[in-house]
């Protein structure tokens, strides 16, 4: 299999002709074997035939002798006239490919020999959606140009043009003037944002075709794993719902992904987690509570749900989000409030369930399940799926690729806060921002080193303090530049770089499964582990059997 360069393809371009440059990027790459590499969206540079002209070139195939194909991918109707091969754009402009492809060669073969480099270098004119009928005669040999016949065996035909001719003796320099010479080495910060966005983009299925479910119960529960795009679904069937003028309610568990939620829905839509939901009730129709008391939110929990029975139906839309956390009794206090001709939409999945609870039914519901990841970097699902963190293999859809998760080890309590520095550390080296990383800790905050530390390394930390406002019941915040959190309470969350940290147990049960589980598919481009000496010695036993 061929090597991509570099491995996150980026989404800049968002229409047809990208996605079926995409399309040959994967098909040359499983055709292809691991001696070639292919590089792509390669920018070049002239000054020669006059003024300076810029373009960009779709692919670039190095072949294991040094030998380089051009590749110009034109997706799409052509026009052939007087012998020249024209594309058409939505702009209604016109482009000579034939005079295309011929300065891109220049360009490239001008800019190898600036650079003391002399490989055998052709180029090609790929047409996926185009035959080439007999007796067209064009600017560019026939046997250069790849059309809709030839599509299936692209990767045969890429290595025939790529075999003759006499290749270069430094495969090295000329594979490192490809990666640095025409900027295909991406800055980090702008790699985050590519994959911001790409992932948004692909993520977007579930929001696309799960609104369109005719359910005949109006009941749709949703169970898919994490990087799927629950998120995005949920604030699509909560603006279109305020789009028909109907009233909405929100309900997550965790306080957090409440307040993130709050952020990105719409402004009129009704955002809270459960708790909250009690707590304001138990405010408005009895007394103040006592944040003060241990027991205060199981006593306005015990009150919300007694009263629930006689709470009047309001909404139109009513959307349960990390349903497998939440006890059955809660989602039975809210279905009251469900109008008779209302949609309910429950999202859950299985392997985030960091807290034991009974599980539910909904009667009648239309069930649909989503394996696919589209968050997680390629090389963080495969050791996911490595360690069986999930009860089925994920389906890694995204594109960046990434690096597999680094691994640190502490001796003692005193020593987790210096590795965990370390691993931030890592990470800073690699070009994130101190805004990109979150750190995450297996345990709570009664017991974390972590949470109580006002600094990991020289990095003052942003955390939840562990107490709630006396008056107004919001947790209390300590300010700083490092955000630190639990796994339990960043569930539903995600960020550039993750840092899973106090990992420290005799044995892998479910729970510390489900635990590592969600931490690592909070990221979307790095992971670093933080682990005590036990818990290594359960996972080098774990990768054994």
């Amino acid at each position: 299999m061929a090597v991509i360069t570099p491995s996150f393809v980026p989404s800049v371009r968002i229409d047809a002709g990208w996605y079926r440059e995409i399309d040959v990027m994967e098909r040359l790459k499983n055709a292809l074997p691991d001696s070639y590499e292919i590089f792509h969206s390669i920018n070049w540079h002239t000054l020669q035939q006059g003024p300076d002209r810029h373009g960009e070139i779709d692919v670039v195939v190095l072949g294991p002798t040094g030998n380089v194909l051009l590749m110009e991918v034109k997706a799409g109707d052509v026009t052939l006239r007087d012998g020249e091969i024209f594309k058409l754009y939505s702009d209604k402009k016109e482009h000579n490919v034939g005079t295309q492809c011929r300065m891109q060669y220049g360009a490239i073969v001008n800019r190898l020999k600036e650079a003391s480099i002399h490989p055998y270098v052709t180029n090609c004119l790929f047409l996926p959606d185009y035959q080439m009928a007999a007796g067209h005669v064009v600017s560019m040999p026939r046997e250069r140009i790849v059309d809709a016949d030839d599509y299936d065996n692209l990767g045969t035909r890429v290595a025939a043009m790529i075999s003759t001719g006499q290749g270069a003796n430094d495969l090295e320099k000329l594979r490192l003037f490809f990666r640095n010479e025409f900027r295909v080495s991406t800055k980090l910060t702008v790699l985050r944002d590519q994959v911001i966005t790409t992932t948004e983009h692909l993520s977007d299925g579930l929001a696309t075709w799960v609104p369109k479910i005719v359910a005949p119960s109006r009941t749709l529960r949703i169970q898919a794993t994490a990087g799927s795009g629950k998120t995005l679904l949920a604030v699509r069937l909560l603006e279109d719902a305020i789009t028909r003028g109907e009233s909405v309610l929100y309900v997550c568990f965790n306080r957090s992904l409440a307040d993130y939620m709050a952020r990105i829905a719409p402004s009129k839509a009704n955002i809270t987690n459960y708790h909250e939901l009690c707590v304001d009730h138990f405010r408005r129709h009895y007394e103040e509570p006592d944040f003060t008391d241990v027991k205060v939110f199981t006593s306005v929990v015990e009150t919300y749900v007694r009263d629930s029975h006689s709470f009047p139906a309001k909404y139109d839309l009513l959307l349960i989000d990390e349903g497998q956390d939440f006890d059955s009794e809660w989602v039975e206090s809210l279905l009251p409030q469900l109008n008779d001709d209302g949609h309910l939409y429950l999202m859950d999945d299985p392997d985030q369930q960091l807290y034991e609870r009974s599980g539910f039914d909904l009667p009648e519901a239309v069930t649909v399940t989503c394996n696919d990841n589209f968050r997680s970097p390629r090389a963080v699902c495969r050791a996911i799926d490595a360690f069986s963190l999930a009860t089925s293999p994920i389906q890694c859809r995204g594109f960046y690729e990434g690096d597999v998760p680094g691994f640190h080890t502490y001796e003692s309590e005193e020593s987790v806060v210096r590795r965990t520095a370390g691993a931030v550390d890592k990470l800073l080296q690699q070009g994130f921002c101190i805004d990109d990383i979150v750190v995450l800790t297996g345990r709570g905050v009664k017991k974390s080193v972590v949470l109580r530390s006002d600094f990991i390394g020289k990095h003052r930390t942003r955390r939840f303090a562990g107490t709630y406002s006396a008056r107004t019941g919001l947790p209390d915040w300590i300010d700083g530049e490092l955000l630190v959190e639990s796994i339990y309470r960043y569930k539903g969350q995600s960020a550039p770089a993750i840092v899973i940290t106090e990992l420290d147990f005799l044995e892998i049960t479910p729970l510390e499964r489900r635990k590592l589980f969600v931490g690592m598919t909070r990221a979307m481009m790095a992971v670093e582990i933080v682990m005590s000496k036990n818990a290594e010695a359960c996972f080098a036993k774990l990768l054994s059997q």
